[in-house]
């Protein structure tokens, strides 16, 4: 590893990084200040619940979740859908150009000609992603805790702690994918096309298997029926099998990618 090559690819990628922190910490300490606003007006809970059909909290990722809990109110405003569609383009971008961008770019051939092997390129541009993960992760779970404390909303430090670790899983199984595809293609604008487009895919598979019972096992493909984040803020707990799929991608994926790295011809 090249703690060298790490910092180079984080300072490329640190305007983005700041704007998602920023982006990230404002929404996430919004949705917690107003949701006490929210949960104390019964009058408007009655209309939200006439509101929110079914087929909607389906499509929000919430379908069979109470609304008027902490869980249940960030996941439909911000946590099952939003959140992986923002975190999952964040490190889908690093992923693409970490690989394929450089060899697009024509930079490839010129970092292998230094004095540094292709595993060690390839293992410390996944760590800058693995980095970048974290830094993301923090910006989720640290806003939603302090908001809570300064706004009186009681936000479990080990539910904290259980999101963030999975949260970090969901990222790195997202970005793993990516710079897989990454590490097999010449174009870092095809990986974020590609990966990017299986995920709108996944959240409309996910949907209509919340609103089809006959179409329900379909579920199981897709990520989404596997990240319940309401379930881990209001249950502290978190299913075997999100641990078991979420893990196996975050693991698996990245040595793909390297084992494709270290074989192919990095000519642009």
């Amino acid at each position: 590893m090249s703690w060298s090559i790490v910092m180079a690819t984080l300072r490329q990628r640190r305007t983005s990084l700041m704007w998602y922190v920023i982006g990230l910490v404002t929404y996430g300490w919004f949705v917690v200040w107003y949701f006490p606003q929210f949960a104390s007006n019964q009058e408007l809970m009655a209309q939200i619940e006439k509101m929110f059909s079914e087929e909607m909290l389906a499509a929000l990722g919430a379908a069979g979740m109470d609304y008027g809990s902490l869980g249940g109110f960030l996941g439909v405003e911000y946590l099952n859908i939003f959140w992986v569609l923002i975190i999952g383009f964040a490190v889908i971008i690093v992923a693409g150009k970490a690989i394929a961008g450089d060899i697009e770019a024509g930079t490839m051939e010129v970092t292998l000609t230094q004095p540094v092997s292709r595993f060690t390129v390839a293992i410390s541009r996944y760590l800058a992603l693995v980095i970048y993960a974290v830094v993301i992760n923090l910006a989720t779970v640290l806003p939603i805790s302090l908001a809570g404390e300064l706004y009186d909303v009681k936000v479990p430090t080990d539910s904290m702690l259980l999101l963030f670790g999975v949260g970090m899983l969901v990222t790195l199984a997202i970005g793993g994918f990516a710079y897989a595809l990454s590490a097999f293609s010449h174009s870092s604008g095809r990986v974020t096309g590609i990966t990017g487009g299986l995920l709108g895919a996944m959240w409309l598979v996910d949907f209509i298997s919340s609103v089809n019972k006959n179409t329900e096992f379909l579920g199981k493909l897709t990520l989404f029926h596997y990240w319940k984040p309401g379930t881990i803020i209001n249950q502290v707990a978190a299913p075997a099998s999100t641990w078991w799929v979420f893990g196996i991608a975050a693991v698996v994926l990245p040595v793909i990618a390297v084992w494709q790295f270290m074989r192919r011809d990095v000519a642009a």
